[in-house]
């Protein structure tokens, strides 16, 4: 019995250089991966560039992809295996999505912080 597909979520990082060059050619790149192993990319979102925490391959920059696709479980392992193998892909964390599809991503994320009000502090401090 095949198992059904599941949600999930993966954050690439990729030169910020590259993608600046041509971010399409970068995407592509990432969502390439997942389609050619039997992937269903549902949203895209190019998240956010910024510095990074150390060098990754002498880079110092990257630039984040969020990706929301649906694959079966056990293709989920390919997929790692060729973001692994590829040059292109400085990092890559795959996810299984719980809690659905977030809205609220990168610089519209940091808007919504500040326009939200500050919680209340504790009782009896």
């Amino acid at each position: 019995m095949a198992e059904k597909s599941k949600l999930y979520e993966a954050m690439f990082i990729v030169d910020s250089a590259k993608a600046r060059e041509n971010y399409q050619q970068m995407e592509e790149i990432c969502l390439g991966t997942i389609t050619r192993n039997g992937g269903e990319i549902v949203k895209s979102i190019k998240w956010d560039d910024r510095r990074l925490a150390y060098e990754i391959n002498k880079v110092k920059r990257g630039c984040y992809i969020l990706v929301h696709f649906n694959i079966n479980p056990q293709d989920v392992q390919k997929v790692d295996r060729q973001i692994q193998l590829n040059d292109q892909i400085l990092r890559c964390l795959i996810t299984v999505d719980e809690d659905g599809i977030e809205t609220n991503t990168g610089a519209a994320a940091n808007e919504n912080k500040e326009a939200a009000p500050a919680p209340a502090a504790p009782a009896g401090e």
